[in-house]
């Protein structure tokens, strides 16, 4: 009897959130396609009995409130409200007013279809707006680094700028020079040597301070992924690393013919890191956009729960109502840019392509361009909203801090992972990376570094260092078997009688859980010979994907 109580108890409860409730000083007239839960359908699916254990907490009270007005309003909303899965409306209830919209103009069965590959994931109200922690210190040292960057780069370009007056007019004086042999031409021609080698540090230099501008902005990006934030750095790293070592080999040129091949790597430097700069860059900005966006979202449920309080107190709302479905639209659409530039800049980052790599970089920023302005806009409907609402005696609710978890609305991952979701990024230094190997990178013995298999999350990473002979090349393969993982380091070229050093990384990423066999293997050809060598196995472990 107790039991029966209760639960009539709770769909009186549900019942009263509902345009049919009876108000103790009047009665509202039944409208057509009004929301009702019958006693019934307690019984039937559980529903009402999950859900009303929430409708005391304020928070759920307005979602429910605001899906009373949407069924009002749209016989729609009716029938997908009875036939939905339970599950599936706390979903549907934690979506924004656009996206319920989107769901129930495909009708009621595609409507049910479209809700089953949503679900709700709880998010701490600490990462509500940002992917990774950064700490105050951090923050502020990336700050300076920032600008220290930026006040070097503008040395370098004067210095640049300058220096290149200076060749120009010693280069005009040496034509005078063209068979003369004197001191003055003499003197001539060191300077212009001198001049061009100084041109050279003054643009490496000058990539350098861009790059680090963006590392810097990538090192104090709390809005960025953390692994995406990692791969920029450890790339840019290795880009600085090789300009670094063009200046040190300019300073040391004593030729002219040294001078123009320095000359000439600097050159192809920046003309393979060029794009990748640009789509570094577009990260950035693509991170900042994605904060705006999230900040925006959590200020529609604060809009509507304002409007919530303001009805209770009897206060017209109709126009605000109106404007904050706008400004839903505005965000949604912002998010399907976004989610657009997401995709393409997931592929650009595997892009071997100069070309194609440039044309999805412009695409993407395009889009991202897009998300801004619809954000923009947004922001501008936001300040009529908060305008009204102040006008109107209401007050904007403030962040919920009662509970330690918020959610949002995700669509799920396929359940099926192939080998194509799983990718590799690898990282080749010292001499080993260049096309020939080279020893001019790292000659001569350093301290080896034994290999290991290390899990960071959904990836695995693969490292090691090592002297071995010059002139020899290192590349990273891999195959994906059944909960097995192959790693291959394919070495090729004919050894040079010297030793140098080599340091190697790989990362797998995306690995769907489980247990997994890894195998690290070495193979490609003789070190003194174009023949094959046989396949050795440099490490092997099992790890664990949670």
């Amino acid at each position: 009897m107790k039991k029966q109580t209760t639960i009539f108890m709770l769909a009186m409860l549900l019942v009263s959130l509902v345009p049919i409730s009876l108000a103790q000083e009047n009665i509202e007239p039944a409208r057509q396609g009004t929301f009702t839960i019958t006693h019934q359908d307690v019984k039937r699916n559980g529903l009402i009995m999950k859900t009303a254990k929430l409708v005391t907490n304020s928070e759920i009270q307005w979602r429910f409130k605001n899906l009373e007005k949407l069924v009002s309003k749209n016989s729609k909303a009716q029938n997908l409200i009875e036939n939905i899965p339970e599950e599936k409306l706390d979903v549907f209830l934690h979506m924004s007013r656009a996206q319920q919209k989107n769901i129930l103009e495909q009708g009621t069965e595609n409507a049910l279809k479209a809700m089953e590959k949503f679900k709700l994931k709880p998010v701490n109200k600490d990462m509500l707006f940002k992917k990774r922690i950064i700490t105050a210190n951090k923050l502020k040292q990336a700050e300076q680094n920032y600008v220290r960057a930026g006040q070097n780069y503008l040395k370098a370009l004067n210095s640049y700028k300058q220096v290149k007056g200076q060749f120009l007019e010693a280069k005009e004086r040496l034509r005078e020079c063209e068979d003369a042999d004197s001191d003055e031409c003499s003197e001539l021609r060191e300077r212009a040597q001198n001049h061009s080698v100084e041109m050279i540090i003054n643009s490496a230099n000058m990539i350098i301070e861009h790059l680090n501008k963006i590392k810097e902005k990538v090192e104090a990006s709390e809005t960025m992924d953390p692994e995406r934030a990692e791969e920029i750095i450890l790339e840019i790293n290795n880009s600085i690393s090789e300009l670094e070592e063009a200046i040190a080999q300019a300073e040391s040129a004593e030729t002219k013919d040294e001078i123009k091949e320095i000359a000439k790597t600097v050159s192809k430097l920046w003309i393979r890191i060029r794009h990748r700069e640009r789509l570094h860059a577009a990260s950035v900005v693509k991170a900042r956009v994605w904060g705006i966006m999230k900040r925006s979202e959590n200020l529609e449920e604060r809009l509507d729960l304002t409007l919530a309080k303001m009805e209770e107190q009897g206060i017209d709302t109709v126009d605000i109502d109106t404007k904050i479905t706008e400004f839903s639209e505005k965000i949604l659409n912002a998010t399907s840019k976004y989610n657009e530039a997401q995709e393409l800049m997931d592929g650009a980052y595997l892009e071997e392509d100069k070309e194609k790599l440039k044309e999805v970089v412009d695409e993407a920023k395009q889009l991202i361009d897009q998300a801004h302005e619809l954000l923009k806009e947004a922001h501008t409907l936001l300040v009529e909203i908060v305008r009204d609402i102040k006008a109107a005696g209401g007050e904007i609710a403030p962040e919920t801090e009662d509970d330690e978890n918020d959610y949002e609305v995700v669509e799920e991952e396929e359940e099926e992972e192939t080998e194509e979701n799983i990718t590799l990024s690898s990282s080749v230094k010292g001499c080993a990376e260049t096309e020939k190997g080279t020893t001019a990178k790292s000659v001569g013995k350093e301290t080896e570094k034994e290999p290991t298999i290390e899990v960071n999350g959904n990836n695995i990473v693969y490292s090691r260092a090592l002297n071995h002979l010059c002139c020899r090349k290192a590349e990273i393969e891999k195959e994906i078997g059944d909960f097995t993982i192959d790693i291959y380091e394919v070495w090729s070229g004919v050894g040079c009688k010297c030793i140098c050093f080599s340091e190697i990384e790989a990362k797998l990423k995306n690995i769907p859980s489980g247990t997994y066999k890894v195998n690290v293997y070495e193979k490609g050809t003789q070190p003194d010979s174009d023949e094959p060598m046989e396949q050795t196995l440099i490490i092997s472990d099992e790890i664990t994907i949670q």
